[in-house]
């Protein structure tokens, strides 16, 4: 099983927006997925949930066993793809993750989803918290939305620095440009000193996202950031096959 995190230490930078659309374009690939929201904010699953769910996640439950976690994983509109919706009290799911790897039960937590999915995309909250540090042992892939400016872009060696500190190395790191509007002076000389960095522009697809409750592929395919986010994800699943991380359709 693959495992995604899409994680910046600062706040406003787009993270929910790429979990949303890159947990349905792995879907879309035939892969059993699974679009963890860590953040309290719960716009994932606001967007991403059947029209009428109301059953809130309690993650007060989860420290009585993984079985109470998974019977509050639910089906989304979408085939393929499954939610497991933020806390809005997220103090509450950060301890679990914390107590659970104390108890040193967050491996096998991890292995029993290994059972049902594929792939698992972690939302997470802003910050180098606890929570944030256990995750980031169980994750092979971090994909960090980054501001084109001089100090977001800074920001990722801090970011490094925090995944070494505490597992003695950082998995792969893919910073990708987020909100990118070409016409900003300092956008255009940050793309210019990365041009290897994928872009997801500051466009309309993302207003309507909230409008429509979809991820960008799902209305506007052909889009500049529809395209960019079907290739965002084909980069990734490459990278997770060649790691040996990911299972081919014909393995799943």
């Amino acid at each position: 099983m693959a495992v995604v995190a899409v994680y910046n230490s600062k706040g406003g930078v787009g993270k929910s927006t790429f979990a949303i659309n890159l947990a349905w374009e792995s879907a879309q690939q035939g892969h059993r997925t699974l679009l963890w929201e860590l953040d309290e904010q719960g716009d994932s699953s606001w967007m991403l949930s059947p029209d009428g769910w109301k059953k809130p996640t309690n993650a007060n439950q989860f420290s009585l066993g993984s079985g109470n976690l998974f019977q509050q994983i639910h089906p989304s509109k979408f085939p393929g793809l499954s939610l497991l919706d933020g806390d809005p009290n997220i103090r509450s799911t950060e301890n679990f993750l914390v107590a659970f790897s104390r108890q040193q039960q967050l491996s096998k937590l991890f292995a029993e989803l290994e059972e049902l999915f594929d792939v698992i995309l972690l939302d997470c909250p802003p910050g180098f918290s606890e929570a944030n540090r256990k995750v980031m042992l169980f994750t092979h892939l971090v994909v960090v939305p980054v501001i084109p400016s001089p100090l977001a872009v800074r920001g990722l060696t801090r970011i490094r620095e925090f995944m070494t500190l505490h597992r003695g190395h950082h998995p792969p790191i893919l910073p990708v440009f987020s909100m990118v509007d070409r016409r900003r002076k300092m956008h255009k000389l940050a793309l210019d000193e990365n041009q290897d960095w994928p872009i997801i522009d500051m466009a309309s697809e993302i207003e309507q996202m909230s409008h429509r409750k979809l991820p960008i592929g799902a209305f506007a395919p052909a889009s500049r950031n529809g395209l960019a986010f079907s290739r965002l994800w084909r980069g990734i699943e490459r990278k997770l096959l060649d790691m040996v991380v990911l299972r081919t359709n014909s393995d799943s």
